[in-house]
């Protein structure tokens, strides 16, 4: 465990603690103050808000030996409810109990647990095993006052209500879950789902799909099952998005041999829209500040391939979503910590861009048949120019590259394109191509991290002959 500030790294593991590899997840809460993060192949760990390092709540000291955390105990998922610390999907020596769910007496601020003794009922401790649950506990999260408890195709509502039991547990769905650990999130009052054939979100009471028929089709149909382990859900405040990540193999990925997710799906909630991102083999997203104070005699890139404006430099406090990413040599990736910033207006990282992490932008309208212009299904069209309405920043040598194709059925998965054509919108401010048919097909690439803005595009069309 690292705390980052400023551009420095400072270790804050348990001091005894030695480095171990481990295929699992980590999860983590906040409670009362106190900083708990959890992995499933050992005892959690917890931050005491003046401490200068982590330490394992099994050594922790307890008034009674029965209030302790035992050291062969572990967890795959750590929450809160009703004041208490939350376990879930337990391992006790030996013993694996995966709809287990154990919860501490009730925390007071700035302290850990003072039991987690379940046979004094003054402690509040409890365990309860989910005897129910069709498969093992994937994940949990918080809607209002109560926890969502998921598995791979139902969840279950947890509510502190007051009885002698502590906590009641009441089925909310037997057809939608999630994938794995951390596919889940509380924003407005709903949880957002990553589930294992749809995404989807729900109050609590009523559910609805994300996704249209087209987008869960290609998110599901190249979405590495095997893999699910990697996959996370994220909100992104500055974009009002919501990511998905996940391992893919569609034909469109940019970085194909990477460890960790390669690509997300974007969904926007102004907009109610999806779009797809490439992913550098980023294993997790959070929101945090990246304050790291530059100045002229330290600053070592140009003002425009760096985030951030002069007065962020005085404002550490603004947030990004931020993410880990592996190194990869193929791709010319380092291991490191990315901010997933806007490039130009808006950002806010003082970082510079890393180019290579960066994929390209891609974009394709096929099947344009131009009936709503008042030509008819059978007419050949022949495209002879595009005149895109379109602003590109070619600071970088760089220009929008576009593509035309054509196909003569409408089943035709593949048009026939021409090769790229470069536009700039000053020296190159149209594209002369000569495809014909009676189904259009146009492409955009942008291989550039600087912006570009397209609203639409005029075409020169003649029409000829009709069969």
């Amino acid at each position: 465990m690292y705390y980052y500030a400023n551009g420095t790294e400072t270790d804050y593991s348990p001091s005894s603690f030695v480095d171990s590899a481990a295929e699992t997840n980590w999860t983590s809460y906040t409670i009362g103050n106190v900083v708990y993060v959890n992995r499933a192949d050992r005892p959690p760990w917890f931050l005491l808000p003046d401490a200068p390092r982590f330490a394992d709540i099994s050594a922790a000291t307890y008034a009674r030996p029965a209030d302790k955390w035992d050291p062969s105990w572990t967890a795959k998922i750590i929450a809160q409810c009703g004041g208490a610390v939350v376990m879930l999907n337990v391992q006790k020596g030996p013993t694996s109990y995966p709809t287990m769910v154990k919860t501490s007496s009730i925390v007071e601020n700035g302290m850990i647990p003072a039991s987690w003794d379940i046979d004094d009922p003054a402690t509040l401790a409890t365990e309860n095993i989910l005897q129910a649950m069709d498969g093992p506990i994937m994940d949990a999260c918080q809607l209002g006052s109560d926890l969502i408890i998921y598995g791979q195709r139902e969840a279950w509502r947890m509510h502190a209500d007051g009885s002698v039991e502590v906590f009641a547990y009441t089925k909310l769905s037997s057809a939608k879950g999630v994938l794995n650990t951390n596919c889940s999130i509380e924003l407005d009052g709903k949880n957002y789902c990553f589930g294992i054939d749809d995404i989807w979100v729900h109050d609590g009471i009523s559910e609805k799909s994300l996704c249209d028929e087209k987008t869960r089709d290609f998110i599901f149909s190249s979405l590495n099952i095997s893999q699910a382990d990697k996959c996370w859900v994220q909100f992104n405040p500055r974009l009002n998005e919501i990511s998905f990540g996940y391992v893919s193999g569609d034909d469109l990925v940019k970085f194909k041999n990477v460890n960790g997710c390669n690509r997300a799906a974007v969904y926007n909630l102004s907009t109610e829209s999806w779009s797809f991102d490439d992913m550098p083999g980023v294993y997790s997203y959070d929101d945090g500040p990246v304050s790291n104070l530059k100045t002229y005699a330290t600053i070592n890139a140009s003002y425009a391939d760096m985030g951030g404006s002069y007065q962020d430099q005085e404002d550490g406090g603004k947030r990004v979503t931020v993410c880990v990413g592996e190194g990869n040599a193929e791709y010319g990736l380092q291991p490191t910590l990315y901010a997933f910033d806007v490039y130009g207006t808006g950002s806010v990282a003082p970082y510079p861009v890393d180019a290579n992490a960066t994929g390209p932008v891609y974009l394709e309208r096929t099947g344009i048949d131009l009936d709503e212009q008042g030509a008819e299904l059978r007419d050949y069209k022949l495209l002879r120019s595009i005149y895109p309405q379109a602003r590109v920043d070619t600071t970088g040598g760089n220009a929008l590259q576009i593509a035309v194709g054509a196909s003569d059925e409408p089943n035709s998965d593949t048009p026939d394109y021409t090769d790229f054509q470069p536009y700039d919108g000053k020296d190159n401010y149209k594209v002369d191509v000569n495809k014909a048919g009676r189904w259009l097909a146009i492409k955009l690439m942008w291989n550039d991290f600087r912006s570009f803005v397209l609203t639409g595009f005029d075409l020169d069309i003649k029409t000829n002959g009709k069969r």
